[in-house]
């Protein structure tokens, strides 16, 4: 089996959507920023790994699919609220 070759465009691309949700919270943007920010940021996930993806079975591809949405999620809450907590947003 050949090694993995990493995806480093969707690994930038995935710091990258943290960092922005983290300077939206900071900032004091409004909810709907962070919506827009979220759903980019899912939208590149599946853009950026379509190939990997495209390989897999149905099933397979659902589950991981569900599963690295709700982390994208997750963390870009988590980010965006720390960015609220940091720029003294309450």
């Amino acid at each position: 089996m050949a090694a993995r070759k990493p995806n480093l465009a969707a690994a930038g691309a995935d710091f990258g959507f943290a960092v922005l949700a983290l300077v939206l919270g900071w900032s004091g943007a409004p909810l709907a920023g962070f919506a827009l920010c979220l759903l980019a940021a899912m939208a590149a996930w599946a853009w950026l790994r379509w190939p990997a993806l495209s390989a897999m079975a149905l099933s397979t591809r659902l589950t991981n699919t569900a599963l690295a949405l709700l982390m994208i999620g997750a963390v870009l809450g988590v980010a965006y609220w720390l960015g609220l907590a940091l720029g003294g947003h309450n």
